[in-house]
């Protein structure tokens, strides 16, 4: 973080829950056994006493489906927590489950945010939410569970991760479809309580790409055309970098020519301390 001049980050507590709807079935008891070393809510949590001014706290693997899920959300708000992240799919739910209602209301109660990777990127895919594959044709048919959420609790400010995991590239197909952005763009202009994060657009960029990097850039212009600029947040996707470094990827930003004056500030780091509201966070911001 000091290298890339980021003086504070949100720091999310991932667990194998997290992380193991990638893998086919036959080979999660595997993986299982490498992630259980070093994927750790002890270990996230520790990270963040060590360092308490450069890391706001997120907990993640929330699993709607096992009793007391409200109640560990609930501990980890009591622990410091400055909100929580909920990834659907990787627990084979979708939003408009309604064990995710609880949780809505908790974050009302405590005024906390969210962040929530929809994951439509891996609907496609049989094994990695069996209960949701070829439920929905499209990603606004699909959204429409967590459209509900947000008008219904437009107190809790929700962070769309990955700009809302739309499906940009075909499997086997490098083409990038831009235009497939409407879909999340129309969700968030539909709900002021909503915003996005860029985290893993830097993944789109081709190995041989010249700064600016214009394959992942756009993606921001488009974005930006679409909410504005105080809507979007930047996000690494730590730990997976992709082919430049995070320097190279916040140099694009500074020197965007469709970012007016200020609007960079704004997406590295002044809309993410705005979307920490209540939670006392001196600085939050990335330099130049």
């Amino acid at each position: 973080m000091d290298e890339v001049c980021i003086d504070k980050a949100f720091l999310i507590s991932y667990t194998p829950i997290d992380v193991m709807a990638h893998y086919p079935p036959e080979k999660r008891a595997h993986m299982l056994a490498v992630f259980q070393h070093y994927l750790s809510r002890e270990h996230f949590i520790g990270v963040r006493d060590r360092h308490p001014e450069r890391f706001a706290w997120f907990a993640d693997s929330i699993d709607p489906r096992v009793p007391g899920y409200v109640e560990r959300a609930a501990q980890d708000l009591d622990q410091g927590a400055a909100g929580l992240k909920l990834l659907p799919l990787f627990v084979d739910t979708e939003m408009g489950d309604e064990r995710w209602r609880p949780l809505f209301e908790l974050l009302r109660e405590r005024g906390k945010p969210c962040i929530i990777d929809l994951s439509w990127w891996y609907a496609d895919l049989d094994y990695f939410a069996p209960s949701v594959y070829g439920k929905y044709e499209t990603y606004t048919e699909y959204v429409q569970g967590l459209a509900a959420l947000a008008a219904d609790f437009p107190e809790v400010r929700i962070q769309l991760a990955h700009y809302g995991a739309p499906r940009l590239q075909d499997r086997g197909d490098a083409t990038i479809h831009y235009q497939r952005l409407e879909e999340p763009i129309a969700l968030v202009r539909a709900h002021p309580n909503m915003c996005f994060d860029l985290a893993a657009y830097q993944h789109l960029i081709r190995q041989g790409e010249l700064f600016p990097y214009w394959s992942a850039l756009k993606v921001v212009e488009v974005l930006v055309a679409g909410v504005g600029a105080e809507r979007i947040h930047w996000g690494t996707d730590w730990p997976y970098l992709g082919l430049q470094s995070y320097p190279e990827l916040i140099r694009a930003i500074h020197t965007a020519p469709f970012l007016k004056a200020g609007e960079a500030e704004q997406l590295l780091g002044l809309n993410a301390q705005r979307f920490l509201e209540g939670y006392r966070c001196p600085k939050f911001f990335c330099r130049r």
